[in-house]
Protein backbone atom coordinates (compact mmCIF):
# COMPACT_ATOMS: atom_id res chain seq x y z
CA UNK A 1 0.00 0.00 0.00
CA UNK A 2 1.29 3.34 -0.61
CA UNK A 3 -0.16 7.14 -0.74
CA UNK A 4 -0.33 8.74 -4.82
CA UNK A 5 0.43 12.15 -4.57
CA UNK A 6 0.54 15.24 -6.63
CA UNK A 7 3.24 17.06 -4.99
CA UNK A 8 5.61 17.14 -8.02
CA UNK A 9 3.46 17.70 -10.32
CA UNK A 10 2.01 21.19 -8.37
CA UNK A 11 5.88 22.19 -8.32
CA UNK A 12 4.86 23.41 -11.41
CA UNK A 13 1.50 25.06 -10.63
CA UNK A 14 0.80 28.61 -10.19
CA UNK A 15 1.54 29.92 -6.53
CA UNK A 16 -2.41 29.73 -5.78
CA UNK A 17 -2.67 25.93 -6.17
CA UNK A 18 0.62 25.49 -4.77
CA UNK A 19 -0.67 26.85 -1.48
CA UNK A 20 -4.50 25.33 -1.71
CA UNK A 21 -2.53 21.99 -2.10
CA UNK A 22 -0.16 22.39 1.08
CA UNK A 23 -2.65 21.39 3.43
CA UNK A 24 -3.52 18.36 1.52
CA UNK A 25 0.44 17.25 1.31
CA UNK A 26 -0.02 17.58 5.17
CA UNK A 27 -2.49 14.91 5.06
CA UNK A 28 -0.21 12.72 3.35
CA UNK A 29 2.53 12.95 5.41
CA UNK A 30 0.90 12.45 8.50
CA UNK A 31 -1.39 9.45 7.37
CA UNK A 32 1.80 7.82 5.66
CA UNK A 33 3.46 7.75 8.99
CA UNK A 34 0.71 6.40 11.18
CA UNK A 35 0.00 3.72 8.37
CA UNK A 36 3.66 3.12 7.84
CA UNK A 37 3.39 3.40 3.53
CA UNK A 38 5.01 5.11 1.36
CA UNK A 39 4.28 8.41 -0.59
CA UNK A 40 4.64 7.98 -4.31
CA UNK A 41 4.58 10.72 -6.39
CA UNK A 42 2.08 10.82 -9.67
CA UNK A 43 4.16 11.72 -12.99
CA UNK A 44 3.19 14.50 -15.04
CA UNK A 45 2.92 12.17 -18.40
CA UNK A 46 0.72 9.67 -16.26
CA UNK A 47 -1.32 12.79 -14.72
CA UNK A 48 -1.72 14.01 -18.48
CA UNK A 49 -2.73 10.95 -19.91
CA UNK A 50 -5.69 10.77 -17.35
CA UNK A 51 -7.06 14.33 -17.97
CA UNK A 52 -6.71 13.86 -21.47
CA UNK A 53 -8.27 10.72 -21.98
CA UNK A 54 -11.36 11.99 -19.79
CA UNK A 55 -12.33 14.78 -22.25
CA UNK A 56 -11.63 12.72 -25.28
CA UNK A 57 -14.30 10.00 -23.76
CA UNK A 58 -16.60 12.95 -23.22
CA UNK A 59 -16.71 13.40 -26.98
CA UNK A 60 -16.34 9.60 -28.74
CA UNK A 61 -17.06 7.71 -25.41
CA UNK A 62 -13.89 5.36 -26.24
CA UNK A 63 -12.07 4.31 -23.14
CA UNK A 64 -8.62 4.99 -24.08
CA UNK A 65 -7.26 4.87 -20.58
CA UNK A 66 -8.36 1.20 -19.70
CA UNK A 67 -4.89 0.60 -21.84
CA UNK A 68 -3.33 2.25 -18.87
CA UNK A 69 -4.95 0.00 -16.46
CA UNK A 70 -4.19 -3.09 -18.02
CA UNK A 71 0.03 -2.09 -17.29
CA UNK A 72 -1.10 -0.47 -13.88
CA UNK A 73 -2.77 -3.34 -12.39
CA UNK A 74 0.49 -6.03 -12.54
CA UNK A 75 1.79 -3.21 -10.24
CA UNK A 76 1.20 -4.57 -6.49
CA UNK A 77 -0.63 -2.62 -4.02
CA UNK A 78 -3.33 -0.37 -3.04
CA UNK A 79 -2.51 3.36 -3.76
CA UNK A 80 -4.73 5.97 -1.06
CA UNK A 81 -5.53 9.70 -3.18
CA UNK A 82 -7.29 12.43 -2.49
CA UNK A 83 -9.57 13.56 -4.88
CA UNK A 84 -9.52 17.66 -4.58
CA UNK A 85 -12.47 17.98 -6.93
CA UNK A 86 -14.83 15.23 -7.28
CA UNK A 87 -14.14 13.74 -11.16
CA UNK A 88 -16.91 13.33 -13.57
CA UNK A 89 -15.28 11.16 -15.97
CA UNK A 90 -14.37 7.99 -15.63
CA UNK A 91 -10.23 7.61 -15.86
CA UNK A 92 -7.04 5.64 -15.27
CA UNK A 93 -7.76 6.03 -11.45
CA UNK A 94 -11.11 4.24 -11.93
CA UNK A 95 -9.81 0.60 -10.42
CA UNK A 96 -9.88 -1.49 -7.82
CA UNK A 97 -6.24 -0.62 -6.40
CA UNK A 98 -7.23 3.11 -6.04
CA UNK A 99 -8.86 4.39 -3.24
CA UNK A 100 -9.78 7.98 -3.58
CA UNK A 101 -10.96 10.37 -0.67
CA UNK A 102 -13.44 13.05 -1.91
CA UNK A 103 -12.52 16.44 -0.75
CA UNK A 104 -15.36 18.59 -2.64
CA UNK A 105 -18.24 16.77 -3.71
CA UNK A 106 -19.53 20.50 -5.32
CA UNK A 107 -21.87 18.11 -7.78
CA UNK A 108 -25.48 18.90 -9.52
CA UNK A 109 -27.93 16.78 -8.68
CA UNK A 110 -28.24 15.60 -12.58
CA UNK A 111 -23.90 14.96 -12.43
CA UNK A 112 -25.47 11.75 -9.90
CA UNK A 113 -25.16 9.41 -12.49
CA UNK A 114 -21.58 10.76 -13.95
CA UNK A 115 -20.35 10.31 -10.56
CA UNK A 116 -21.31 6.72 -10.01
CA UNK A 117 -19.65 5.66 -13.66
CA UNK A 118 -16.33 7.81 -12.57
CA UNK A 119 -15.80 5.79 -9.82
CA UNK A 120 -17.39 2.78 -10.25
CA UNK A 121 -14.66 0.30 -10.44
CA UNK A 122 -12.95 1.46 -6.89
CA UNK A 123 -12.90 -0.96 -3.90
CA UNK A 124 -13.63 1.89 -1.38
CA UNK A 125 -14.28 5.23 -1.71
CA UNK A 126 -13.74 8.12 1.25
CA UNK A 127 -16.78 11.13 1.13
CA UNK A 128 -15.10 14.05 3.63
CA UNK A 129 -18.31 15.73 3.71
CA UNK A 130 -20.99 14.10 6.18
CA UNK A 131 -23.85 15.96 4.34
CA UNK A 132 -22.38 14.34 1.11
CA UNK A 133 -22.03 11.21 2.72
CA UNK A 134 -25.37 11.28 3.68
CA UNK A 135 -27.36 12.43 0.67
CA UNK A 136 -25.29 9.19 -1.03
CA UNK A 137 -26.82 6.93 1.48
CA UNK A 138 -30.05 8.36 0.48
CA UNK A 139 -29.50 7.65 -3.02
CA UNK A 140 -29.09 4.37 -2.63
CA UNK A 141 -25.18 4.46 -3.82
CA UNK A 142 -24.36 0.98 -5.05
CA UNK A 143 -20.39 2.31 -4.33
CA UNK A 144 -18.59 1.07 -1.53
CA UNK A 145 -18.77 4.44 -0.02
CA UNK A 146 -16.75 5.85 3.69
CA UNK A 147 -17.43 8.54 6.23
CA UNK A 148 -13.44 10.23 6.04
CA UNK A 149 -14.02 13.71 7.75
CA UNK A 150 -11.23 16.79 6.62
CA UNK A 151 -9.01 17.22 9.59
CA UNK A 152 -6.36 19.80 11.03
CA UNK A 153 -2.69 18.41 10.60
CA UNK A 154 -0.78 18.15 13.49
CA UNK A 155 1.45 20.99 13.95
CA UNK A 156 -1.24 23.36 14.30
CA UNK A 157 -1.58 23.20 17.97
CA UNK A 158 -3.09 26.24 19.69
CA UNK A 159 -0.16 28.37 20.48
CA UNK A 160 0.07 29.41 24.51
CA UNK A 161 -0.05 33.07 23.97
CA UNK A 162 -0.09 34.98 20.23
CA UNK A 163 0.17 38.47 19.45
CA UNK A 164 -2.87 39.83 17.90
CA UNK A 165 -2.09 42.84 15.77
CA UNK A 166 -5.43 43.34 13.77
CA UNK A 167 -8.95 43.11 14.93
CA UNK A 168 -9.73 41.32 11.41
CA UNK A 169 -7.88 39.61 8.63
CA UNK A 170 -9.85 38.83 5.29
CA UNK A 171 -8.32 35.63 4.84
CA UNK A 172 -9.36 32.66 2.85
CA UNK A 173 -12.71 32.42 1.21
CA UNK A 174 -15.32 35.39 1.73
CA UNK A 175 -19.05 35.47 2.32
CA UNK A 176 -20.45 38.25 0.60
CA UNK A 177 -23.08 39.07 3.15
CA UNK A 178 -20.74 38.62 5.57
CA UNK A 179 -18.43 41.38 3.74
CA UNK A 180 -21.54 43.90 3.52
CA UNK A 181 -21.16 43.87 7.44
CA UNK A 182 -17.50 44.39 7.43
CA UNK A 183 -17.58 46.98 4.82
CA UNK A 184 -20.11 48.78 6.92
CA UNK A 185 -18.73 48.46 10.44
CA UNK A 186 -15.40 50.16 9.02
CA UNK A 187 -17.78 53.24 8.11
CA UNK A 188 -18.84 53.19 11.44
CA UNK A 189 -15.63 52.47 13.35
CA UNK A 190 -12.64 54.67 12.14
CA UNK A 191 -11.02 52.46 14.56
CA UNK A 192 -11.55 49.77 13.44
CA UNK A 193 -8.45 47.56 12.27
CA UNK A 194 -9.00 45.78 8.80
CA UNK A 195 -6.52 43.89 6.52
CA UNK A 196 -8.19 43.31 3.17
CA UNK A 197 -7.08 40.43 0.43
CA UNK A 198 -6.79 40.58 -2.95
CA UNK A 199 -5.30 38.24 -5.64
CA UNK A 200 -2.93 39.93 -8.27
CA UNK A 201 -0.28 38.56 -10.21
CA UNK A 202 -0.88 35.01 -9.12
CA UNK A 203 -0.46 35.92 -5.44
CA UNK A 204 -2.65 36.65 -2.76
CA UNK A 205 -1.59 40.17 -1.61
CA UNK A 206 -3.16 41.10 2.15
CA UNK A 207 -3.18 44.96 3.04
CA UNK A 208 -4.09 47.82 5.36
CA UNK A 209 -7.40 48.74 4.78
CA UNK A 210 -6.92 51.86 5.86
CA UNK A 211 -3.76 52.87 3.65
CA UNK A 212 -3.68 50.36 1.53
CA UNK A 213 -0.01 48.94 3.17
CA UNK A 214 0.88 45.46 2.36
CA UNK A 215 1.68 43.73 5.08
CA UNK A 216 2.08 40.21 3.26
CA UNK A 217 2.32 37.94 0.33
CA UNK A 218 0.60 34.90 1.89
CA UNK A 219 1.51 32.50 -0.81
CA UNK A 220 3.00 29.85 1.99
CA UNK A 221 0.96 28.12 4.68
CA UNK A 222 3.12 29.44 7.27
CA UNK A 223 2.44 33.09 5.70
CA UNK A 224 -1.18 32.26 5.55
CA UNK A 225 -1.19 31.17 9.57
CA UNK A 226 0.99 33.86 11.07
CA UNK A 227 -1.71 36.29 9.54
CA UNK A 228 -4.50 33.86 11.17
CA UNK A 229 -2.97 33.68 14.03
CA UNK A 230 -2.47 37.64 14.09
CA UNK A 231 -6.08 38.12 14.15
CA UNK A 232 -8.21 38.97 16.97
CA UNK A 233 -11.66 37.90 14.75
CA UNK A 234 -12.21 35.56 12.10
CA UNK A 235 -15.48 35.73 9.77
CA UNK A 236 -16.28 32.24 8.29
CA UNK A 237 -18.80 30.68 5.82
CA UNK A 238 -19.35 27.17 3.93
CA UNK A 239 -19.18 27.10 0.42
CA UNK A 240 -22.61 27.28 -0.56
CA UNK A 241 -23.76 29.73 2.15
CA UNK A 242 -24.97 33.18 0.13
CA UNK A 243 -23.38 31.92 -2.77
CA UNK A 244 -20.33 32.02 -1.80
CA UNK A 245 -19.00 29.64 -4.24
CA UNK A 246 -21.41 29.59 -7.27
CA UNK A 247 -20.09 26.46 -8.20
CA UNK A 248 -20.80 24.93 -5.23
CA UNK A 249 -24.45 24.21 -6.00
CA UNK A 250 -25.30 24.47 -2.74
CA UNK A 251 -23.38 22.08 -0.90
CA UNK A 252 -22.18 22.87 2.82
CA UNK A 253 -19.05 21.55 3.47
CA UNK A 254 -17.47 22.48 6.71
CA UNK A 255 -13.66 23.37 5.11
CA UNK A 256 -10.26 23.15 7.11
CA UNK A 257 -10.14 26.55 7.41
CA UNK A 258 -12.71 26.55 10.14
CA UNK A 259 -10.23 24.19 12.57
CA UNK A 260 -7.58 26.93 11.31
CA UNK A 261 -9.11 29.73 12.60
CA UNK A 262 -9.86 27.98 15.86
CA UNK A 263 -6.19 26.90 15.80
CA UNK A 264 -5.32 30.75 15.87
CA UNK A 265 -6.88 31.56 18.55
CA UNK A 266 -9.39 33.72 16.91
CA UNK A 267 -13.44 34.61 17.83
CA UNK A 268 -15.58 33.65 14.59
CA UNK A 269 -18.32 35.19 13.11
CA UNK A 270 -20.38 32.63 10.65
CA UNK A 271 -22.55 31.63 8.21
CA UNK A 272 -23.49 28.52 7.43
CA UNK A 273 -26.08 26.52 7.37
CA UNK A 274 -27.57 23.67 10.03
CA UNK A 275 -26.79 20.82 8.12
CA UNK A 276 -25.10 16.71 8.74
CA UNK A 277 -21.48 18.08 8.64
CA UNK A 278 -21.86 21.45 10.68
CA UNK A 279 -23.73 18.96 13.16
CA UNK A 280 -21.31 16.58 13.10
CA UNK A 281 -18.35 19.17 13.58
CA UNK A 282 -20.26 20.85 16.66
CA UNK A 283 -19.96 24.18 14.70
CA UNK A 284 -22.56 25.83 17.38
CA UNK A 285 -20.71 25.13 19.88
CA UNK A 286 -17.89 27.71 18.50
CA UNK A 287 -19.99 30.09 16.59
CA UNK A 288 -23.52 30.97 15.83
CA UNK A 289 -24.48 31.60 12.50
CA UNK A 290 -25.28 35.44 12.39
CA UNK A 291 -28.88 36.55 10.79
CA UNK A 292 -28.44 40.27 10.59
CA UNK A 293 -25.94 43.32 11.06
CA UNK A 294 -26.83 44.10 14.23
CA UNK A 295 -26.07 40.64 15.31
CA UNK A 296 -22.84 41.08 13.01
CA UNK A 297 -22.42 44.44 15.25
CA UNK A 298 -22.70 43.37 18.76
CA UNK A 299 -20.19 40.15 18.40
CA UNK A 300 -17.29 42.20 16.42
CA UNK A 301 -17.74 44.92 19.70
CA UNK A 302 -17.74 42.16 22.26
CA UNK A 303 -14.74 40.21 20.57
CA UNK A 304 -12.59 43.08 19.74
CA UNK A 305 -12.40 43.21 23.48
CA UNK A 306 -12.09 39.39 24.57
CA UNK A 307 -9.74 36.65 24.71
CA UNK A 308 -10.78 33.04 23.26
CA UNK A 309 -11.92 30.36 25.79
CA UNK A 310 -8.08 28.56 25.11
CA UNK A 311 -9.41 25.17 26.97
CA UNK A 312 -12.70 24.99 24.84
CA UNK A 313 -10.81 25.52 21.52
CA UNK A 314 -7.89 23.17 22.76
CA UNK A 315 -10.19 20.69 23.81
CA UNK A 316 -12.46 20.93 20.50
CA UNK A 317 -9.23 20.47 17.66
CA UNK A 318 -8.10 17.06 20.08
CA UNK A 319 -11.21 15.11 18.00
CA UNK A 320 -10.08 17.00 14.54
CA UNK A 321 -6.07 16.57 14.01
CA UNK A 322 -5.44 14.37 11.14
CA UNK A 323 -3.52 11.37 13.69
CA UNK A 324 -6.72 10.79 14.71
CA UNK A 325 -7.87 10.03 11.35
CA UNK A 326 -5.37 7.62 10.51
CA UNK A 327 -7.05 5.08 13.28
CA UNK A 328 -10.53 6.00 11.44
CA UNK A 329 -8.62 4.88 8.21
CA UNK A 330 -7.00 1.69 9.44
CA UNK A 331 -10.67 0.63 10.90
CA UNK A 332 -12.25 1.12 7.36
CA UNK A 333 -9.14 -0.73 5.61
CA UNK A 334 -8.89 -3.64 8.13
CA UNK A 335 -13.29 -3.67 7.14
CA UNK A 336 -11.96 -4.20 3.19
CA UNK A 337 -9.18 -6.16 3.97
CA UNK A 338 -7.22 -4.35 2.46
CA UNK A 339 -5.18 -3.62 5.97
Amino acid sequence: MYILTKRKIMENACNNKKYCFDIVFDWEDILAEGLNIDIVARTDAEFRFDERCRKIYQKVHIPFYRVFNLFDNKKKGTAIMFDVSTKRQDGIYNSKKYIPCLIDYFLDEREYYLFLKAYSHNKVILVSSKEVYNYLLTKNCPLNIYHFPLSLPDDFKIPDRVEKKYDLVMFARQNPLLTEYIDQYEKEHPDFILVRRKYENGHYVYYMSSTGEIISIGDTREEYFKLVMSSKIAVYTTPGMDGTRTDANGWNQVTPHFLEEIAGRCHIIARYPKNADTDWYEMNKICKCVESYDEFKYLMDKYRKEEVDYKKYTEFLEKHYTSHRVELLKKILTENNIL
